[in-house]
């Protein structure tokens, strides 16, 4: 075949000086072509080509200049399509589609990446993220897909994470999908910008999507998101979030000032101990101020929008307990602040408060352990100038009297002179200051009132007073009865209700010197326990369970443990109730002797 007349036929008006049809060329043409070539590959830095076109010209019987022409022109018509494809692009984005922008400072990105994560479409795209899920503490798990170890009698979790699949979400880039008939386009980006808010000038990374359909109206964007958080907040009415302050490097005006540390399932006001007329009176106040019409009753009467509890009473005996079951009753996160973080300013405080939502519980617990004082200038010795001490006699008198202990008291009073953090008027200032945040509910808790300031727990900061006290004999007899009795409290997929009949508490708040409590059901009981009711397994029948109750309340003296002991106690024999009895007068002996030593070790567990 002739390549040469082929090409010629395409290009008449480049075919100049091209070879007969027998294949013979001027020698001087192709000499004059061959340099030409070399010339313009030099130029454009292929010279290496060189050779190439010497083997197309000799051994295929194509004038090379014809390819060069042809990939000239492919590469003019490109720029010519990508050019009107632009133009074009640009006509339809700017007239014929909307858009919206969500920025990641915002809660509503979380919702929006957590729905497309689950889209299987999205989840296909040629170009992902992947991530490590992060598994809730209180998510379901299949027991059958849990390793033994060597023995087949102890549970291993070593190849758990094995098991897990990556989560999968669109990375950085465009993307499209149709979600309802509609088309929607996804651009996700992301730049560094540099943060001068707060204490430091930091560069930090900002990750925005740009979601956008080909629509005038953005209106099926609006309820695309609205579909997305309707998605993230589906089960949210059975679990309470808790919040707490950013890490200093990440903590700017915002959202983010807040980050969810804990999502775990309401706590059910039942198993809160605490005297019932006190549970309703905290209740119905908490129900009226987050009423709607409040705000406006406040308003016409100039009262700030603001309420404060302050739980105390001795060491595990349910005040964060019942923090936890009002937010679940009420539907509110839980946002807890340690006053005794280092990082934290005052000016931190006050954006902290700033950025709360419209309705949420503040926590401060162990208020007392804050160290808030009034700074020095504020403090007026009542014996500054009533007596002035005879330089000689106190000379004398230290000379004589000097003490190692004097030594440390004035290192500690010089410790706490340096002291940096929140102080007391800085705490004031942002519960209820000029500026301060309305509509939250404010609960400190404390194990000593008494050494809290006269201004902390003023009327107008702490409203509401609730006493907590250790169990008496019949609240320990149905912190028995909810342990033992298994499934018969709600389920967990069930919201917490408000009940004015008495009902079984059990007690599960963090132990004393511990950091953690053992999971259990809204009921009370374990998910072992439950189970091990409802199979039979306990040592004494449901039936009998009781008149074992009574017993063991009759052993448990009247205001000496606190429920979290007596729970810690039941929860080591949780499926032997019988076991429970028969060991109480033991464990009471020792706990009553351990009190009486003044001792952390327990003889008796």
């Amino acid at each position: 075949m002739d390549y040469s007349a082929v090409l010629n036929g395409l290009l008449p008006s480049m075919g100049v000086n091209i070879s007969d049809t027998t294949g013979n060329t001027s020698t001087d043409d192709n000499s004059h072509h061959a340099k030409a070539v070399e010339g313009i590959l030099t130029l454009v830095g292929l010279r290496g080509f060189i050779p190439v076109y010497g083997l197309i010209g000799d051994k295929l019987g194509i004038e090379p200049t014809y390819i060069l022409t042809a990939i000239g022109v492919l590469w003019a018509f490109n720029k010519l399509f990508r050019q009107l494809y632009s133009f074009i692009y640009g006509v339809v984005t700017e007239y014929c589609m909307s858009s919206i922008h969500i920025c990641n400072n915002d809660g509503i990105y979380l919702h929006v990446m957590e729905w497309l994560a689950s889209q299987p479409k999205m989840v296909n795209s040629r170009a992902l993220f992947a991530e490590s899920p992060h598994k809730r503490v209180w998510k379901d798990e299949d027991a059958s897909n849990v390793a033994r170890d060597s023995s087949g009698r102890y549970l291993n979790f070593s190849n758990q994470e094995a098991k897990t699949p990556p989560q999968f979400s669109p990375a950085i880039g465009v993307h499209s999908f149709w979600w309802r008939g509609q088309y929607y386009r996804l651009q996700r980006k992301r730049e560094s910008i540099f943060d001068e808010a707060g204490s430091g000038q930091v560069f930090r990374d900002q990750e925005d999507i740009v979601i956008s359909c080909l629509w005038r109206s953005p209106e099926p964007i609006k309820q695309l998101l609205a579909h997305a958080k309707e998605q993230f907040y589906s089960g949210h009415q059975a679990r309470t979030i808790v919040k707490r302050p950013s890490t200093f490097s990440r903590r700017y005006p915002g959202r983010c000032a807040w980050h969810e540390v804990a999502n775990r399932p309401v706590r059910d006001i039942k198993t809160v101990v605490l005297d019932e007329h006190q549970k309703l009176q905290v209740l119905a106040d908490i129900n009226e101020y987050l009423h709607p019409e409040t705000p406006r009753w406040y308003a016409n009467r100039g009262i700030p929008l603001r309420r404060g509890y302050l739980f105390h009473g001795p060491p595990g005996t349910g005040k964060t307990s019942l923090s936890f079951a009002l937010a679940g009753i009420f539907g509110l996160d839980i946002h807890v602040i340690s006053l005794l973080e280092p990082s934290l300013t005052e000016e931190d405080l006050n954006s902290l408060f700033a950025s709360l939502p419209r309705r949420c519980i503040v926590l401060l617990e162990d208020i007392d352990t804050a160290g808030l004082r009034r700074s020095p200038s504020q403090l007026q010795p009542e014996k500054d100038s009533s007596s002035t001490p005879d330089p000689a006699k106190q000379s004398k008198s230290s000379a004589r009297d000097w003490k190692v202990s004097d030594l440390a008291k004035a290192l500690k009073k010089e410790g706490e002179d340096n002291k940096t953090g929140i102080s007391l008027s800085g705490l004031l200032n942002a519960i209820d200051g000029v500026a301060s945040h309305e509509g939250r509910v404010l609960i400190m808790t404390t194990n000593s009132p008494e050494q809290l300031d006269d201004a902390l727990i003023r009327p107008g900061r702490v409203d509401l007073q609730v006493g907590f006290t250790n169990a008496t004999r019949e609240q320990a007899k149905e912190l028995f009865l909810t342990m033992y009795e298994g499934g018969q409290g709600p389920s967990l997929s069930t919201s917490a209700s408000i009940s004015t009949s008495t009902s079984p508490l059990l007690y599960s708040e963090k132990a004393e010197g511990s950091g953690s409590s053992t999971p259990t059901l809204q009921n009370g009981s374990s998910p072992e326990t439950a189970s091990a009711a409802e199979s039979g397994d306990l040592d004494i029948s449901v039936e009998e369970l009781p008149a074992i109750a009574a017993k063991f309340s009759a052993k448990i003296p009247e205001g000496e443990f606190s429920p979290a002991q007596i729970q810690g106690y039941l929860l080591k024999r949780k499926k032997h109730p019988l076991k429970a009895l028969e060991e109480a007068d033991k464990w009471v002996e020792g706990l009553v002797k351990q009190k009486a030593l003044k001792t952390k070790i327990l003889q008796v567990q």
